[in-house]
Order: C-alpha cells, then sequence, then structure tokens
C-alpha cells in the first residue's frame, strides 16, 4: 500500500513539473546526449564490448585425472594414481592479448563517440532548420497579412466601382498562394520538433531559440585539417583497429612458440605412496600455419582503410570549406542587394497612390520576398555546413 501511494505521488509531481525550455543549440544538445535512448544503448554496448575484450587473456583451465588399474588376479589389489596438470602459452602471448585488449578498448569508445557525433550532428542541425522555418514563418506570416489587408481594401473598392475584378482576383489568387506557403511552413516545423523529440528519446524539446548563435569564424583551412583530422573519432577508431591489427601479429608469433604444461602426480597402491611432478611441452608444428601470414595481410588491409579514410574526410573538407566560403559570400551580397531593394512600405504607398497597378505591385512584391526567402535559405545553408565543419567540436 506505501509502495502505491509513493508512486502516485512521484507521477503526480513529475506532471506538474514544468518541461524547462532550452533557449540555446548547445543546450538542446546537452538535453539529448542525456536523453538520448540510442546513446544510451551505445554507452552500455562499449561497456560490454570493452569487458569482453577483457576476457580470453587468462590460464587455461586445469585438468584433474584420476586412474584406477586392477592387478589379476582381482585379490592382488590395485593401483591408483591422480594427476593434476595446468597449461599455459608462452608468456609473450599473454603480454600481446593483454595490449591487444587495451587496443580494443580504444576503439570501441571512438565507435561510442563516432555515434555521439553523428546524433548530435544531426540535432544540432535539426535545431539550425527550426530556426530557419520560423524566421521564414515570420517573413510568411507579415506576407500573408499584407495581402489579406489588401484583400479587404480591394473588396471594398470593388463593391464602390473603384477597382476590377481582374485586381481583386489577381489579390486572391496571391492569398491562397500565401496561406499555402504558411500551412507547409508550419508542418514542417512540426515536423522538425518531432524528430528532434524522438533524438531525445521520445521526451519533449521545448526549443524556443529564433535567432542563431553567435557565427563562429572560420580558422584558415591549414589549421582547420589539422584539428579535423586529430579530433575525427572514424579516424581514432580506424587507427586503434591498425594497432590491434598490428598486435595481432606479435600475438600469431609467440602462439607459435611451444606451450608448457607443469602439474603434480600421486601414485599410491600395494607398493606405497608416490609423490612426483610432471612437465610437457606442446611444439605446434600445424595449427599455426599461415596464422601470421594472415594478420600480416589483416594488417596491411587496415592501414590501407585508414588512409583511404583520411583522404575522404579531406577531401570532404575541402569541399565543405569551399561551400561555407561561397554561401558566405553569396549571403553578403544579397544582403546589399535587399539594402538597396523598395520596401514593403514604399509599395504599399505606391499602390495606394495609383501609381502602379497591381500586377507590378505583386511583381515587385513577390521579387522582395523571394530574395527575402533566399538570403534566409542562404544564411541557413552556411550554418548547416559550417555545423558539418566544426563536428569535431561536439
Amino acid at each position: 500500500m506505501k509502495k502505491s501511494i509513493i508512486t502516485i505521488i512521484t507521477v503526480c509531481v513529475c506532471g506538474i513539473l514544468p518541461t524547462q525550455a532550452q533557449q540555446s543549440i548547445d543546450e538542446v544538445l546537452q538535453y539529448i546526449e542525456q536523453s538520448s535512448k540510442e546513446l544510451q544503448a551505445q554507452r552500455r554496448l562499449t561497456e560490454a564490448q570493452k569487458l569482453e575484450a577483457r576476457t580470453g587473456n587468462s590460464l587455461q583451465n586445469p585438468t584433474v585425472e584420476l586412474e584406477n588399474l586392477w592387478r589379476h588376479p582381482a585379490k592382488s589389489g590395485s593401483d591408483a594414481e591422480l594427476t593434476v596438470m595446468q597449461g599455459f602459452d608462452f608468456p609473450s602471448a599473454y603480454a600481446a592479448r593483454n595490449q591487444i585488449a587495451k587496443l580494443k578498448g580504444f576503439a570501441y569508445e571512438s565507435q561510442g563517440a563516432e555515434v555521439r557525433q553523428q546524433i548530435l550532428l544531426q540535432a544540432k542541425q535539426l535545431c539550425l532548420e527550426i530556426i530557419y522555418l520560423r524566421q521564414q514563418q515570420a517573413s510568411l506570416n507579415e506576407r500573408l497579412s499584407n495581402t489579406k489587408r489588401l484583400a479587404t481594401v480591394y473588396a471594398e473598392k470593388l463593391e464602390a466601382g473603384t477597382a476590377n475584378i481582374l485586381e481583386t482576383n489577381k489579390i486572391n489568387v496571391e492569398l491562397i498562394t500565401t496561406q499555402t506557403a504558411v500551412d507547409l511552413n508550419a508542418t514542417s516545423l512540426r515536423t522538425c520538433m518531432e524528430q528532434l523529440s524522438n533524438l531525445a528519446g521520445g521526451n519533449p524539446v521545448n526549443f524556443t531559440a529564433t535567432e542563431y548563435p553567435v557565427e563562429q569564424p572560420l580558422p584558415d583551412y591549414a589549421t582547420l585539417e589539422a584539428l579535423y583530422l586529430e579530433q575525427n573519432p572514424e579516424l581514432q577508431r580506424l587507427a586503434h583497429e591498425h594497432s590491434v591489427d598490428q598486435k595481432s601479429i606479435a600475438l600469431n608469433k609467440a602462439l607459435g612458440l611451444p606451450k608448457f604444461e607443469v602439474g603434480y602426480r600421486h601414485n599410491y597402491g600395494l607398493e606405497g605412496r608416490l609423490n612426483g611432478f610432471a612437465v610437457g611441452m606442446s611444439i605446434p608444428m600445424f595449427e599455426n600455419k599461415n596464422k601470421v601470414k594472415a594478420a600480416r595481410a589483416q594488417s596491411y588491409f587496415s592501414d590501407t582503410k585508414l588512409q583511404s579514410a583520411k583522404l575522404n574526410n579531406i577531401t570532404q573538407l575541402k569541399q565543405l570549406y569551399q561551400q561555407a566560403l561561397t554561401l558566405r559570400a553569396s549571403a553578403t551580397s544579397l544582403e546589399t542587394i535587399l539594402r538597396n531593394q523598395n520596401t514593403l512600405d514604399l509599395l504599399n504607398k505606391a499602390l495606394d497612390a495609383g501609381q502602379i497597378s497591381v500586377i507590378e505591385y505583386f511583381t515587385e512584391v513577390n521579387a522582395l520576398y523571394q530574395n527575402r526567402e533566399t538570403l534566409l535559405k542562404l544564411q541557413k545553408d552556411y550554418r548547416t555546413v559550417t555545423a558539418q565543419i566544426f563536428r569535431y567540436e561536439l
């Protein structure tokens, strides 16, 4: 009964507590890192893999044998012998296995860091998309409000006979088009918020930002490339896997050396009791054949894979760096054009004064909003590209 009461109170209190708003992208990433089911599972998997890597470097299980030999005739008694033996590999094999276990642990940690980086990068890009959609929503709402005002004004003018049906129809078409754009943008925004919640393990993410964080300046390419490669978890994982393969060569060489057995023997029978020890050696003449060659081939493969991944990452980074420079230059140029372009207020005054027609008005307004939307997309694309460039900081 007490347990039931405590559970009910806990649920009620948790339901009353408000969800804390994540004002910045960094706060969202911290929240997702704590809440993500995939990251929680990955952490458990890494722990299990590291434990598994440390197994298999113990001594072999000891063997115990008991022999009982009957004499003939049976009345003459019997002899019995107890033997306890312990086998072990050449000592250098244990040292090699221990080093391999540590290197595998580092590789599993790098693999976990790789998964973490991918999830946090996906979350960051979603946050950037959400900010972009909110800024676009504000622009579309302004456009919709202005079109509704014109629709009301020209409906009254049509009744008064000072406007024609063509002008009114043009405004109504623009109204439908703008309302559709508003609705589609709102749907995209809800979808992004749901995806962000999924990354947080299904927990609600109350991300409220409407502006991008302070822009991080791009360093020179040489500095960036060094940091990008040094802190890349994929390359770290591949480097550790190559080290494992190199140590496997030493391990297979050690396994090609003799194995030993030591033990204790106790014999008792009609002639009394005998105690002694046993020493044995196994020479692996056949079972280890070609294993060193196979280990060398595997080491060559993992090294080639590492070098290929480095080249691919460098190529990708160069492309991202050039994209970032191009996007920033385009955004700067478009901002200059927008500063010199007719504003919405000026166009409204010109239309109200009869200086331009409705068709001319919407031609200019559509160009104005198209340029604004293009600028918003350029700014978002630049942030998305730089997020991929600075992924090593996540």
